[in-house]
């Protein structure tokens, strides 16, 4: 058997190894050990990179646990200006001091498990991982109150995952070192609660002027909701939103067993506007209260400072802070308002002409509105949007000319009639006056040839946010249905001062973080419309300023553009209030300098007052903002330098009332000043005033049979066209001797001599004439017998030529002189047509028809013999 069993092993080893020699296959591989392998090393690795933060974390300094470090605010020279520090209001209670209420509304909203966890909890991070991945990144947060205590005292309030491991260390690190009720006091007297308060019992007076262990449920749970969002819950601004998180909060205590439900629907059937107390809110506000408002809204509009407490977190903020511009402002609108109805309020924006930095701001009075009134408010603006959505887009997109001839009259859009504000019309008018004029008839009709889509493209990029689809006809003379803020107006009519260039309004340059960090704040200008636009609408807005509705604003002394604008109450609202149809609901005033750009507002919050008595703008108090404008502009530092013309803008004489460029012979009266962009189409030449065509066959001839000369002429057109004639003697000046229709003229019974006759059509219509046409004749005087000796032109032998008795004045003689003849000329050697030798024609003492020639000629100047008109 072992024989044959080697055979065959020797056979199939014999066989196999005829054949080639087969690869070993590799052990398949363990994924599971693998993936474990990768599982381990990266959490090894996450482990040191996690131990690595954790150790460089800042230690816990009690000092910054306690006292909050202010921010220091800089202003547009790097001086530092100390509005913050010191300057909130504090009031700090121990947490015995502080009721259960209060503290459990904290701990039920904020952190319900803070007395079991460690300073992280667990459940809670894995419900706001759940709700991240389910809802997006940020839908729920995981912080307990103590990591919440160390985010405001020890770090920033940067999303990333370095400082959330921090965070969750330190927290760690608070609750060895401290106490629970230690922990929870950090928390309620640091807290942010709007209105410049920090910590509870603050807040406790600021909005219900209690001390803190008398607070109502309803209360406590009202105080609970503002940390979530200090500005949008504030129960002064807001109250609807802040009652709806209030009973979110009181739902939240007893759902967690704090209070009953019972006790809940109690508390919610309180309004949160019954609670407040609006006297602790009107103390005297502090020194560029309103710029500093605006501050805290433009570091939460920065990418990761949303959630950043200026007050406390230590930082350095640059801003463009020009305090000499924000007291002038401030005092202005104190010494203009401190007197009138306590209603009364006015916003005030100010920005920097070239970058669109803020350097001033000016609010609201009274109840909280400061600031209110100047970025918030959003007010209807009236023509002050003419430039923007009307004009503005015809420059922009069609090249209209200043010049450009608009039609004033009503517009009919669907069944509303729209007309001017004094229901005046005065037809074909330039764009220039209908601007001038702040006409609506004209802006509508802009508009609608321009259309909503290119209007509100060109209005967006001057920082605007309209929706073409609903921008409507309306718009065009600031009927808008949300309205705009002083800033908004003040930031896009700077554009029209920098050669077309936007920067978005700021009040910050940049941000220092304790750490070191430093965030940039560029508002980096765009063009938002050619330089020949933003030129050609300056031009227009200085005769605003100098004859059109904004000359209570203007100030001489700068070159400085502006317009005006006012909105009126509905006929429902006059009607329900009794306001007079007359009354004015807001007055605007924006304009600009190449320096400084300002908008102000004047109006009141409300129609009516506490009493029921109605509230409007009067005849007197809607030029308030044009003051107030002016009050503020010239004390300001402008760097004296005018608007400059572009090479892209062309000044153009036109005709008045024509739209046509003006003739050389258009009357300097009729002649006007506009500007059209370079290479446009520019209009035809006016032919209203071209000369008329000169006279045509001027001729003049001597009737004998009649003694007269005899003047004619012709003309083709004779339509409204007169002819002076004018006439020398002698080649003597020329004088007017008629203005006729007819076209032939007569002299008669002329006296010898050269007649020179000039003949000039007019158009009196145009006040045009033609060029004279001239022609000329001479009269010889017939030959007369001389007597014997007598030399020829002389009176008596020895008398010198042309004169009388010796002695006497040429032309007057003694009576009884020759020459009393009928026909002149028939004493020998007497001149035609006079009396004593010596004697001018016409003059002397002849008979009746020489004193009758004599008193004409007397009346015509004295140059020439009467002529018959």
């Amino acid at each position: 058997m072992s024989k044959d069993y080697r055979s065959r092993v020797e056979r199939r080893q014999s066989s196999e190894g005829s054949k080639p020699a087969k690869k070993k296959k590799n052990p398949k591989r363990n994924w599971k050990k693998t993936l474990l392998l990768l599982v381990l090393i990266f959490g090894i690795l996450g482990v040191l990179s996690i131990a690595a933060i954790a150790v460089t974390s800042p230690k816990l300094d009690p000092k910054k646990l306690e006292t909050p470090v202010s921010s220091k605010i800089m202003d547009m020279n790097d001086e530092q200006v100390s509005l913050f520090s010191g300057q909130e209001k504090r009031i700090r209670v121990n947490i015995n001091e502080i009721p259960d209420n209060v503290q459990n509304a904290f701990i039920a909203t904020e952190d319900v498990r803070f007395r079991q966890h460690h300073g992280i909890d667990v459940r809670r991070i894995g419900g706001a991982a759940v709700a991240n991945l389910t809802h997006g990144f940020g839908a729920e947060g995981a912080s307990t109150i103590t990591q919440q205590v160390i985010k405001n005292t020890v770090l920033t309030n940067e999303k990333s995952l370095t400082r959330k491991i921090r965070e969750a260390y330190l927290a760690y690190q608070l609750e060895n070192k401290y106490s629970k009720d230690q922990i929870l006091e950090m928390y309620l007297n640091k807290i942010f609660f709007g209105n410049r308060s920090y910590g509870v019992a603050t807040a406790a007076k600021t909005y219900f002027n209690k001390d803190i262990d008398e607070l109502e449920l309803d209360e406590a749970a009202t105080l609970a909701a503002l940390p979530k969002a200090p500005s949008y819950y504030d129960p002064t601004r807001n109250p609807k939103a802040a009652e709806e998180r209030r009973n979110v909060v009181l739902n939240l205590m007893a759902q967690h067993g704090f209070i009953s439900k019972a006790e809940a629907e109690k508390a919610k059937s309180i309004h949160v506007k019954d609670r407040i107390h609006q006297g602790t809110l009107n103390a005297e506000s502090r020194p560029y209260d309103a710029y500093l408002k605006q501050v805290m809204d433009d570091v939460k509009k920065i990418d990761g400072m949303k959630d950043v407490d200026i007050f406390s977190a230590g930082l350095k903020i640059y801003t463009n802070l020009d305090t000499k511009a924000q007291q002038v402002t401030e005092d202005v609108l104190k010494a203009k308002l401190e007197n009138e109805n306590k209603y009364l309020q006015s916003g005030v924006a100010i920005v920097d002409t070239k970058t669109g930095a803020i350097r001033a701001i000016g609010s609201g009075r009274g109840v909280q509105l400061s600031n209110q009134f100047s970025s918030r408010i959003t007010r209807q603006p009236g023509s002050t949007i003419k430039p923007i959505l009307d004009y503005g887009p015809a420059i922009e997109n069609e090249q209209w000319s200043t010049g450009h001839i608009l039609k004033d009259e009503p517009v009919k859009i669907d069944d509303v009639t729209i007309n001017n504000h004094d229901d005046r019309n005065a037809g074909d008018i330039t764009m220039r006056q209908a601007l001038v004029d702040s006409k609506n008839t004209t802006a509508i009709r802009t508009f609608q040839d321009i259309g909503p889509e290119k209007a509100a493209d060109f209005a967006n990029g001057l920082g605007f946010k309209l929706d073409p689809s609903t921008t409507y006809p309306s718009y065009a003379i600031g009927g808008f249905r949300k309205g705009i803020s002083p800033l908004t107006l003040a930031g896009s009519y700077a554009a029209f001062g920098n050669g077309g260039l936007y920067s978005t309004p700021t009040t910050i340059r940049k941000i220092e973080f304790p750490d070191g960090r430093v965030i940039e704040v560029d508002s980096e200008p765009k063009a938002a419309m050619k330089d020949y636009t933003a030129y050609m609408i300056t031009d227009m807005l200085r005769d605003v300023m100098d004859r059109g509705t904004a000359t209570q604003a203007n100030i001489p002394s700068l070159d400085i553009a502006g317009k005006t604008g006012t909105t009126n109450y509905d006929k429902n609202d006059r009607n329900k209030y009794g306001i007079p149809s007359k009354a004015t609901k807001d007055a605007w005033m924006a304009g600009y300098t190449t320096t400084y750009s300002a908008a102000v507002w004047t109006g009141y919050e409300h129609m009516q007052d506490d009493d029921g008595s109605a509230l409007y703008l009067d005849n007197t108090k809607d030029d308030y903002s044009k003051q107030i404008f002016r009050d503020i502009m010239k004390e300001l530092d402008h760097k004296n330098t005018g608007f400059k013309k572009p090479k892209s803008v062309q000044e153009v004489l036109l005709e008045k009332g024509t739209g046509k460029r003006a003739s050389e012979f258009t009357p300097d009266s009729d002649k006007i000043r506009e500007l059209f962009v370079k290479g446009s189409t520019l209009p035809e030449v006016s032919k209203k005033f071209d000369k008329p065509a000169t006279i045509d066959g001027l001729k003049a001839k001597f009737d004998d049979k009649k003694n007269e000369i005899q003047v004619d002429w012709k003309y083709k057109n004779k339509d409204g066209v007169t002819f002076k004639v004018l006439a020398s003697y002698n080649d003597g000046p020329m004088q007017e001797r008629a203005t006729i229709n007819d076209t032939k003229f007569v002299v008669p019974s002329p006296a010898p001599g050269k007649y020179t006759f000039q003949v000039i059509a007019i158009d009196s219509k145009n006040n045009t004439q033609s060029e004279p046409a001239e022609t000329s004749i001479t009269i010889t005087a017939p030959e007369e017998p001389q007597q014997p000796g007598t030399p020829p032109g002389q009176g008596e032998p020895g008398t010198p030529p042309g004169q009388g008795e010796p002695g006497t004045p040429p032309g007057e003689g003694q009576p009884g002189t020759p020459g009393t003849g009928t026909q002149p000329g028939t004493e020998p050697g007497t001149p035609p047509d006079q009396g004593q030798p010596g004697t001018p024609p016409d003059q002397g003492q002849g008979n009746q028809v020489n004193q009758n020639r004599k008193e004409k000629q007397q009346e015509g100047g004295g140059l020439i013999p009467p002529l018959n008109q």
